[in-house]
């Protein structure tokens, strides 16, 4: 299904601002590239963030831009796709980058989609992403206004059927030449704004010459990036759009089964395990004591309980999906008054608050992308001011479209500015990150978590 460019505008209006490490995950990052300089223009926010981060990157150049001045004789397809290789790679230098890694396909200029060897380009790109550790692919949107950056948004879809398991982030080049009636693709992409570094955009930009019309004297009807399109390099952040991971979360079907006649699946009772992260958790806590705290998937209900024995929480609510389990911990935990429990589906059904305190333990990962979207939005509305979110992330496989670390980041990039990483707690199984809201960012109110 399609929109229009005007709908996914107003969208990108509100997108937001989030640190490109929580889109990006630790592993690798590989951007398709149509031509020459597409990667700096639509994704040097990315870019730039792997510099920094160390992460390991590939560019997979789709075409050499040999056909930008077909009328120049000084400069033959031949000579003039050497002078763009060139000139991407000192432009990748500029932002930061040393160690790239390169799958140049060499397509035609304007037809990489009708050649026939477009048709071994998706198991390429895979093995190239395989080979540097990607976790992350980036592409042009599939509306972007140019039949090669079409190609390279097909590919990148391609290339995840092959490797489901890999994030697709979409950027943007010449999408703002369109009209905002132009039917233009945003069903169930999130879109997020990643601030850019101006001054090494513009110098990667800056190395770019023979499309800045300063290499090239004898073709006058030669492609030239027109003013109004680089001025409009010099805004602050750039839009990057995630696109879903296949596959399908679990029905509530799942969660009936699993707690049927008295089950216990993840052994919360008995499990050392559980334990020893129930207290380490309300160690991270420690230091301040919650007025109305909230446990989002709260199962049996021992960590909020925890909470309250511990004196971090002077009352608590839990919620759950399944009404047998929230039955079970109303009944154990029926000594404490101020420990109350309730069914309901998330996001949907979330107590009004407010709350100065809400847990999220090895939950999220049950919900997709727009899940995870409506589940920011209502637990924001909810959250008194100075309020403070614990996230709790499963580091093991979950048999679910989205990781822990995967959810876990993304429900942090939907709150934007709004959130500040207060600890960070990595043990071998569980990720625990206490992040405190504020419902406009600050100055100096930044996500400070360590991106690797």
């Amino acid at each position: 299904m399609s929109d229009t460019y005007a709908h996914w505008l107003a969208r990108c209006a509100k997108a937001p601002s989030t640190k490109a490490h929580r889109l990006l995950g630790t592993g690798g990052l590989v951007v398709i590239a149509p031509h020459p300089d597409d990667e700096t223009l639509g994704a040097s926010a990315l870019l730039s963030e792997a510099a920094q981060s160390g992460r390991p990157v590939g560019i997979v150049a789709l075409t050499d831009g040999e056909a930008s001045h077909p009328g120049s004789k000084a400069f033959p397809r031949e000579r003039l796709a050497e002078v763009r290789r060139s000139e991407q790679e000192a432009a990748l230098t500029a932002l930061g980058l040393r160690q790239v890694r390169w799958l140049r396909l060499s397509l035609p200029d304007g037809g990489a989609g009708r050649d026939p060897r477009w048709a071994d380009a998706p198991a390429r790109i895979a093995a190239f992403c395989h080979a540097i550790g990607a976790e992350t692919l980036s592409a042009p949107h599939p509306g972007d206004p140019h039949p090669d950056h079409h190609a390279a948004a097909a590919l990148a879809e391609e290339v995840r059927t092959l490797r489901p398991d890999l994030r697709l982030l979409f950027y943007q080049v010449w999408s703002m030449r369109l009209s905002g009636e132009a039917p233009y693709r945003h069903e169930q992409l999130l879109p997020f704004g990643i601030a850019t570094d101006p001054e090494a955009k513009r110098r990667a930009i800056a190395c770019h010459a023979s499309q800045l019309g300063q290499l090239i004297a004898d073709d006058p009807d030669g492609f030239v990036l027109p003013d109004w399109f680089l001025t409009a390099q010099a805004a602050p952040r750039e839009i990057h759009a995630l696109a879903p991971m296949r596959g399908t979360v679990p029905p509530p079907s799942h969660f009936a089964a699993l707690y049927a006649d008295g089950g216990d699946p993840w052994h919360v009772r008995s499990s050392r395990y559980e334990a020893a992260k129930r207290a380490d958790n309300c160690d991270q806590l420690k230091g301040r004591t919650y007025r109305a705290g909230l446990d989002i998937g709260c199962g049996e209900g021992h960590l909020s309980r925890a909470l309250i024995e511990s004196g971090i929480a002077l009352g608590v609510t839990g919620i759950d999906r399944e009404g047998a389990i929230v039955e079970r911990a109303s009944a154990v935990h029926a000594d404490l008054a101020s420990l109350t429990f309730r069914s309901g589906s998330l996001p949907d059904d979330l107590p009004d608050g407010p709350f100065d305190l809400v847990v999220m333990s090895e939950v999220l990962y049950f919900l997709d992308e727009q899940g995870l979207s409506a589940l920011a939005t209502k637990v924001e509305k909810r959250l008194a001011p100075g309020a403070d979110l614990l996230i709790v992330s499963y580091r093991g496989k979950t048999g679910t479209p989205l990781s822990g670390r995967q959810s876990h980041d993304l429900l942090v990039a939907l709150f934007g500015e709004t959130l500040r990483s207060i600890s960070l707690r990595e043990r071998e199984s569980y990720r625990a990150e206490l992040l405190r809201f504020r419902r406009e960012a600050e100055e100096g109110w930044a996500d400070t978590a360590p991106s690797r």
